[in-house]
């Protein structure tokens, strides 16, 4: 399989009053035309590393690696027009939250098209045909009484797929969802969640998908990554997560509701300093 993506020793670090602050500490995988899953707790590194590979790091970050490519492309040495050009056209993010990520002055419509004429060349009625027919592919109705809507004026769910039209009208290759189903309820979850799994394999893209939830991420990835206090701490595949090895992935295991058995008193994650070394 060749890899879309190859990260190598990841380091993300800021620098505060009290010191330099490591998010990300060393983090190597590769990344193919499959899913691949990030789990851990929040400030684990997940989003970081996500971050990271996109280039939207904040400026006073510190970001190196022994290798960071996508695609042939060093995105370490990468001038600022071809992380320009990368972003939403090749590699796409989406974020955890539409009401903070979308545009609340511009309508749902106006910001998809404005996505795709950033990265292609197209006439104002192609793009509003596109984007209405990607709409239409994230399961929205009524597309065309939604192109029109603002932010504000529709649920999380709406709003969440709309955001993944935005991601993906220009076809990208590399998706990076940072928990986008975190925000909504369980029967829109799996909605969202069918979508992507529809579009992945559609379009044969590579998939981050970042998230909290293991049980989540063993049914729909391939590749499970678990992260703790900024490295990788295990990695399986997404069918073997039950066997996991490490006692920080059997806590996090643990930790999730079981119908029918004793859970009384609730466990807790007993954690051990050489887990962060």
């Amino acid at each position: 399989m060749n890899a879309l993506l190859t990260v190598e020793d990841l380091k993300v670090s800021f620098p505060t009053r009290t010191g330099l602050v490591e998010a990300v500490r060393g983090v190597s995988f590769t990344l193919g035309r499959e899913r691949l899953g990030i789990v851990g707790e929040s400030g684990s590194g997940k989003s970081q590393t996500g971050r990271a590979i996109m280039g939207l790091t904040p400026g006073h970050a510190q970001v190196t690696a022994k290798q960071l490519s996508f695609d042939g492309i060093d995105l370490l040495s990468a001038s600022p027009k071809v992380r320009r050009d990368l972003r939403g056209k090749r590699i796409a993010m989406i974020l955890q939250d539409p009401k903070y990520s979308l545009n609340p002055v511009m309508s749902i419509g106006r910001q998809i098209v404005e996505t795709l004429r950033q990265h292609e060349t197209v006439g104002r009625s192609e793009a509003r045909e596109r984007a209405l027919d990607m709409l239409a592919a994230v399961q929205i109705r009524d597309p065309k009484r939604v192109y029109d809507l603002y932010p504000h004026e529709v649920s999380g769910g709406m709003g969440q797929r709309a955001m993944i039209a935005m991601m993906l009208v220009a076809g990208p290759e590399l998706l990076i969802a940072d928990e986008p189903t975190s925000a909504l309820d369980v029967t829109v979850q799996l909605e969202v969640l069918g979508i992507l799994d529809k579009l992945v394999a559609e379009r044969g893209m590579g998939l981050i998908f970042v998230s909290h939830d293991l049980r989540l991420v063993s049914s729909f990835c391939d590749r499970v990554i678990v992260m703790y206090a900024g490295r990788i701490v295990e990695e399986l595949a997404a069918s073997e997560l039950a066997n996991a090895k490490h006692p920080y992935t059997q806590g996090l295991l643990n930790c999730m509701p079981a119908i029918g058995s004793d859970r009384h008193p609730l466990p807790v994650l007993d954690r051990k300093p050489e887990w962060a070394q």
